[in-house]
């Protein structure tokens, strides 16, 4: 894992159980790249660290939807999804990104 490529994000969730706070964390703790989950069965959140050069916040959700929980629909929370999603995909063309020397135009220029 790059620590120069992690990304930590928070959301609240909806239909939160002991039981699948439990599958959710174990899960999602196995993948790699994947720092930490901390879940917050008091206020339904969880919070995530992970690698964005090989994850994203949508494979996250996909997992935490497959335990049957969801996330809140709220608008302060589903803006804050829009800017991790975007935050994601920052890192990943940043990780892509092939720097060029200074001493060289970048590619495509004469």
């Amino acid at each position: 894992m790059n620590k120069g490529f992690l990304t930590k994000h928070k959301l609240k969730l909806t239909d939160l159980n002991h039981v699948n706070a439990q599958e959710i964390e174990i899960e999602l703790d196995t993948l790699v790249g994947v720092d930490g989950v901390w879940i917050d069965l008091r206020k339904s959140t969880i919070k995530i660290a992970y690698d964005a050069s090989h994850h994203d916040i949508d494979e996250m959700i996909d997992v935490i939807r497959k335990h049957g929980a969801d996330v809140s629909k709220d608008r302060w929370n589903q803006w804050r999804l829009s800017w991790e999603r975007q935050t994601d995909q920052n890192i990943q063309e940043n990780a892509k990104h092939q720097p060029h020397c200074c001493n060289k135009l970048p590619p495509g220029r004469r």
